[in-house]
């Protein structure tokens, strides 16, 4: 909802100083074959690229490096459920409830979170709490399946890595003084077409509203594009769910007839 706001804040400035300069702030011809037009537009201009540039890239990596991530957990997820298959019963039970317990909280708890921009939520928070408490509580064991145990210890760690990381991109977005750069570079780049505008010149005014148009569409695509779990560019749970399933898989494999041999 604020950033719905501050989009709005931005419209109605840009239509605003459009209106006030094509209607009491024009500039002469003169003036736009000078300061204003050699140094002052170019140089708007150019703050609004590198803004709207710097804006895409540090969106499109933030995007890149939370996809990474959310493989990154799902692989040690589904690493550490194998890795009880040769635990004591007991114990294997205990992990891959609490490892299931963990992925759910983190689909229904931790994901609402991270698309309002809140981080991570203090229920994924318990539930990775429990997990690791059941995978470092495994007793010492001479027998083959000790490899197994060092593999859970070692996922689970890696599984706390990804969280941390996913905790770390559920809160990172485009710095507040680029945004700023931008909306105010952007604001003056859509208004001042209209300032140096020759009155009743309707083809003039349709290309000054288009870039206005056009100005402030990609002011909506910096608000929406820097934060990897909402707006355009927007990771799902599908990966996290898709893991769920794949335990269902693993344990029905483990329980076919075949596995006996």
């Amino acid at each position: 909802m604020f950033t719905l706001f501050l989009i709005l804040a931005v419209l109605a400035a840009m239509v605003a100083g459009a209106v006030l300069a094509a209607g009491r702030f024009r500039v002469d011809d003169g003036e736009s074959g000078g300061a204003v037009g050699i140094v002052v537009a170019p140089c708007v201009l150019a703050l609004y690229l590198g803004a709207a540039a710097m804006g895409v890239v540090i969106g499109w990596e933030g995007y890149k490096g939370a996809e990474d991530g959310l493989m990154a957990e799902v692989g040690s997820a589904q690493s550490l459920y194998w890795s009880t298959v040769a635990l004591p019963e007991h114990e294997a039970e205990q992990v891959r409830d609490r490892l299931r317990d963990y992925l759910g909280s983190v689909v229904e708890d931790d994901w609402p979170a991270m698309e309002a921009g809140e981080g991570l939520s203090a229920e994924g928070d318990a539930a990775y709490a429990d997990l690791a408490a059941s995978v470092r509580s495994l007793s010492v064991s001479d027998t083959g399946d000790g490899l197994d145990r060092l593999t859970a210890r070692q996922e689970l760690n890696s599984l706390g890595e990804a969280r941390l990381e996913r905790a770390d991109a559920a809160t990172e977005g485009m710095p507040p003084a680029l945004t700023g750069i931008a909306v105010l570079s952007a604001t003056a780049v859509a208004v001042l077409p209209f300032a140096m505008l020759k009155r009743g010149s309707r083809a003039a005014y349709f290309w000054a509203g288009a870039n206005l148009a056009f100005v402030f569409a990609t002011i909506v695509l910096l608000f929406y594009v820097g934060h990897p779990f909402s707006g355009i560019l927007a990771h799902d749970a599908g990966g996290i769910e898709d893991a769920l399933a794949g335990f269902d898989a693993i344990d029905r494999a483990l329980a076919s007839p075949m596995s006996s041999y």
